[in-house]
Formats: C-alpha cells, structure tokens, sequence
C-alpha cells in the first residue's frame, strides 16, 4: 500500500513526531543528557519503522518536501541574521583563537572525509558529508547540502550526512568531557579576569514582551524578504560563474541585511528570528528523518563509523593543539576545549553544556565561556557554508 501525504499532513506528522520525542527524552534521561533534539530520537525510532512497514511491503509512505523546502530557508535566513561581523571583530584574543580553530577543524574535517570516501571507493564529495557537513554543521546543514545540485549525483548523500550528524551528537557528549577534564586536572591555573570584550557591550533597546506581534510582524518581514532576494543574489552569482546553493544564498542576504542594520544603529531584532528559525529547523529536522531510507545505509555503516572515529581525531587534536594552547592552558582554555569539541563533533548545546558541568566542578570560566558563544554563534555556519562551497566546486573541477 502506497501512502502519498499532502503538505499540511506531512507538517501534521513532523509536530506529533516532535511531541513524541520530547516525551521519549522524558522517558529515557539518557537523551536528554546527551543533547539529542526530540526530532532526532524519534524520527530515528519512526523512521526504521516505516522502514520496516516498506521492506515487508505493507506500507510505502511519501513525505511531501514543499513544507520541508521552506522551513529550510527560514533557518537559514534566521541564523544569517546572527552573523554579527562588528562584534566579532570588536572581541578580544580568546574570540579569534576559536575562529582560528573554526576553520581549521572545518577545514581537517572535510579533507578527512574525502580521504575516506575514496578509500572506500566512493566519490569524494560524498566525503563532505562525513565532514563538516555533519559533525561542525549538523543535521539541518546536512539535509540542505543533500537538496542540493552539488549532491544530485551523491546517491545517499542524505543518508550518510543524517547518520554521521547523529554520531557527533552522541560522540561530541562523550568525548568533550573527559578530554577537557584531562586538560583541566592536568593543569589547573587561576583563571584571569579578563574579558573577551575590548569595552563593554552597549545595553540594547528596550523591547516589548516576546510574544507581542509588533515584535514578530517586523521580524517575518525580514525573514520573509531575505526567502525572496536569496534567488535573486543566487541567479546573479550563476551570472558571474559562481554556482551558489538556495540556501546559502539566502544565509549570505541574512549577513548582509543584519550588518547594514548594525551600521545603521537599528539592530535587527535576533531574539525573535532565533526563534523562528528554531522553530522552523525542529520541523524541518522531523520531516528529513521520517523521509530517512535506512536500506540505502546499511551497506554504508563501515564507512560512517570509521569516518565518525577519525572526525574525533582531527577535532581533539585541533582542540588541544590550537584551543587549549593558544587560548592559555589555563582553566579557561581546558573549558574552551571541551566547548569547542562539543561543538564542533555534536552541536552548541553539547559544547555549552560541557562547559556547564567542567564550571561546576572546577569553578566558573566566563572568558572561555564568552569567546565559545561569540565565535560558535557568529562566525561557525557562515565559515562552514563557504568552505563547502568551495570545497564542491574544487572536486568538481
């Protein structure tokens, strides 16, 4: 039996799956502790069962992509709208050694990835998806890629970029810890007092309630227009021989327009696009993994679990060579390092929370706290996109 769901019923599905996952997160504490979104635990748990229902000829349904297409652009405009280069450029020492490793572990990531591919006898841009695709960008980044042109002819290239993002989630949990613990236990200094800030941040504008309507009305507007100029700077970068995907141009209008408002001393509101764009990546992320064919990753498995353990090598040794020298080998940079692996192998949340618990067992850290969050926030998707761009036109060539 064929089952060809209609958009609205596919969002239907994707919001029950999401209340399903949260309630799975309840019931098994181990979950939540790692960071697993709700999508992700129950879209894995669903998926195999649909899976199953299809290899036994039962039940074949079909998720409809248009919902999918758009909750795409929507985050990604929400997190061009983060991109804040006049804060970053305003930080301190401790900022720029992450952005430092930012790229490098983007840049190892990828090129350990298409190592691999083609060792296993596949095509390297597949390898992108075992890079940073996956493990530095993460689920959404993945299923974007995977729609892309430069994937078309990448057969599972969804899959293996979904499954390998799973792995760094758990990976990034388990390995972030013990590595910062290690460094901190084995060198354990005061922390400075300094602050990743050359001078204060200004205060921002007063604001009405979050969930007031002047609030967001403004805020959908500038979503809504950088949806509608990404084609646009996408087909006039086509003009200019440079083959841009949907959503990386819509990424780079975000930068721009949340930019130019910071010039112009009119900041855009980013707490209520944060949200948009969190809201949209949960459905989103629910709809790719329902859509998951887990027939076509099977025959894959060995080479996504030797890519997750080299991903692990190259991002510990950019967090110990790069991070937790540069930034000090002190407390700060032992929980700079367990952030940055969090991070960099699972997702913000997995980073932070390490840094959580490293503050609660050797005391607080708000110099390595702060040059996380700018640069994780500011500089990761932004860098991440672009050198994947590139790195897809470079195996093309």
């Amino acid at each position: 039996m064929n089952l060809e769901l209609s958009g609205v019923w596919t969002l239907v599905a994707a919001l029950v799956t999401i209340e399903f996952g949260k309630r799975m997160n309840r019931w098994l504490p181990w979950l939540e502790r790692g960071n697993i979104p709700p999508a992700v635990s129950a879209g894995l748990v669903l998926s195999l069962l649909l899976a199953g229902l299809r290899a036994g000829g039962w039940l074949d349904v079909k998720f409809s992509t248009a919902p999918r297409d758009v909750l795409l652009l929507v985050f990604f405009a929400s997190l061009g709208f983060g991109a804040h280069l006049g804060r970053l450029l305003s930080a301190g020492k401790g900022t720029m050694v992450i952005v430092l490793a930012i790229t490098l572990v983007v840049l190892g990531q990828n090129f350990a990835g298409i190592a691999l591919a083609e060792a296993f006898g596949r095509p390297g841009g597949l390898g992108l998806f075992m890079g940073s695709i996956a493990f530095a960008g993460g689920h959404g980044t993945a299923v974007a890629w995977a729609d892309s042109s430069e994937a078309a002819s990448l057969p599972g290239a969804l899959e293996i970029g979904l499954g390998s993002a799973t792995l760094g989630l758990v990976l990034g949990g388990l390995v972030a810890g013990p590595v910062a613990v290690w460094l901190a236990t084995h060198k354990v200094a005061e922390t400075r007092g300094t602050t990743v800030f050359s001078r204060g941040e200004e205060a921002g504008p007063e604001r009405e309630p979050a969930f007031s309507s002047d609030r967001w009305l403004p805020s959908l507007l500038w979503i809504c227009l950088c949806v509608a100029l990404g084609p646009i700077l996408r087909d006039w970068a086509a003009g200019q021989g440079f083959k841009v995907p949907t959503f990386l141009a819509v990424l780079l209008t975000g930068v721009l327009i949340t930019n130019i408002a910071d010039v112009a001393r009119k900041p855009l509101d980013t707490e209520v696009t944060d949200l948009v764009g969190t809201v949209a990546l949960r459905i989103f992320l629910a709809i790719a993994m329902l859509s998951l064919d887990w027939a076509s990753l099977v025959k894959d498995l060995p080479m996504l679990l030797t890519a997750a353990v080299a991903q692990v090598a190259v991002t510990v040794i950019v967090g110990v060579v790069v991070v937790y020298l540069l930034f000090g080998r002190d407390r700060d940079a032992a929980a700079a390092t367990g952030g940055f692996i969090g991070f960099s192998l699972g997702a913000m949340p997995v980073g932070l929370a390490v840094m959580r618990r490293l503050n609660t067992r050797f005391g607080e850290t708000p110099r390595a706290l702060l040059a996380i969050t700018l640069a994780a926030s500011l500089y990761t998707d932004t860098a991440n996109a672009l050198i994947i761009a590139a790195l897809f036109r470079w195996l093309g060539s």
